[in-house]
């Protein structure tokens, strides 16, 4: 079987990269040791954001979350 980290938390950042906004995302888990695992900052443009956040509410809702 393999253990799926357990996510503590989520870091969002925004920053101008040559005149255009990016939102940056940076999760913090535990491993199955309890050691803190990070990945590294993931940076995308605003309407991407707005694309992973409906996939995570359509997602949500098909496994019956409100």
């Amino acid at each position: 079987m393999t253990y799926a980290p357990a996510l503590q938390f989520t870091s969002v950042r925004t920053r101008v990269v040559d005149g255009k906004t990016l939102i940056g995302l940076k999760h913090t888990a535990k491993d199955s040791d309890g050691a803190r695992a990070s990945t590294g900052w993931v940076e995308m443009p605003p309407e991407d954001v707005e694309g992973l956040a409906k996939t995570l509410q359509d997602t949500m809702a098909e496994v019956g979350h409100k």
